[in-house]
């Protein structure tokens, strides 16, 4: 895993990532991972987040992002009020680390090999609801799932949210860390 300061890694404050590269950022507490995406991203993209549909579209738009090629796991514990052109999957609580695996998998297979990215913005939510070791065996499993399709992932913390360990337990299951703080 390589580590790296404040902004190396990022061009105009969007972040370079290889295919099958996985990504952690620590990011100041009102940025989202959408705002790292690259202009012009190709493939198809995975949010795994906490953020409402509809802010997520209408943040979407403002990027200039084509809304049809993400796909949104919503992480939350109520149901979203939404009826527009992003595919979103079933809400699901924050604890339930086997059902959002489920969605998260099913979700992968919008994406090719090789083509497209995951954006995760929620780890912080689930450290919150769900036991530590419990949110760390799905991270791993996650990143292994996304490096073992050549994905682009992208998994984003809240500046100091966590602590330590926690930050490192998910630094090992990474190729590299960004601070965007």
């Amino acid at each position: 895993m390589r580590s790296e300061n404040d902004t190396q890694g990022l061009d105009d404050r969007r972040l370079r990532v290889e295919p099958g590269t996985q990504v952690l950022v620590s990011m100041p507490s009102m940025q989202r991972s959408l705002s790292l995406l690259p202009r012009g991203v190709t493939g198809n993209v995975v949010l795994v987040s906490s953020t409402p549909p509809a802010t997520v579209e209408r943040r979407l738009r403002e990027r200039g992002l084509a809304v049809e090629r993400v796909g949104l796991v919503p992480v939350t514990g109520s149901e979203p009020e939404y009826d527009g052109p992003l595919w979103t999957s079933e809400p699901i609580v924050p604890d339930d680390l086997t059902g959002l695996s489920m969605r998260f998998t099913s979700a992968l297979g919008a994406l090719d090999a090789g083509h497209g990215w995951v954006l995760f913005d929620a780890l912080d939510v689930l450290a919150m609801y769900a036991h530590q070791d419990r949110v760390c065996r799905f991270f791993d499993h996650v990143t292994t799932a996304a490096r073992d399709r050549t994905l682009r992932g992208v998994y984003t913390i809240t500046g100091d949210a966590l602590d330590d360990q926690l930050a490192d337990s998910f630094a090992r299951s990474v190729d590299r860390v960004v601070d965007a703080r």
